[in-house]
């Protein structure tokens, strides 16, 4: 595999992101793996220049990733993604999240694309 591209300041940035948000949590509750479609969102913003803010760019994301991107988004506004999408938010506000992407690793924030390869370097201390 080739290097993967980070654009600083990519096409579609700052995206709506609540449809996205909404079809990981929806992966997540349905036992699909939910990180993997996240990755995936991450990487068509930041690296692949698509509009990862538009319904059928992430419906086709799901779907390269194994995924029936279009019963996601029937359940992406279902009680239970609402709760959960809550519960989520409140959880980022406690912990002092103001942005995405945000990783915690040992209690440290890392935030942005930019400050991946500190997270990259954190890992690697730690035997990760």
């Amino acid at each position: 595999m080739g290097v993967l591209r980070r654009n600083l300041k990519p096409r579609f940035y700052p995206p709506d992101n609540r449809a996205a948000t909404h079809a990981v949590i929806a992966a997540q509750l349905a036992g699909l793996d939910a990180l993997r479609l996240s990755h995936a969102i991450l990487r068509a913003l930041w690296a692949e220049e698509r509009n990862s803010a538009d319904r059928a760019t992430l419906i086709a994301i799901a779907g390269e990733n194994g995924m029936d991107g279009a019963r996601l988004f029937a359940a992406d506004t279902t009680a239970a993604v609402e709760r959960e999408f809550a519960r989520n938010s409140a959880e980022a506000v406690a912990r002092g999240v103001f942005g995405s992407p945000t990783y915690y690793f040992a209690g440290v924030p890392y935030w942005g694309q930019d400050r991946l390869d500190f997270l990259d370097r954190a890992l690697a201390a730690a035997g990760v």
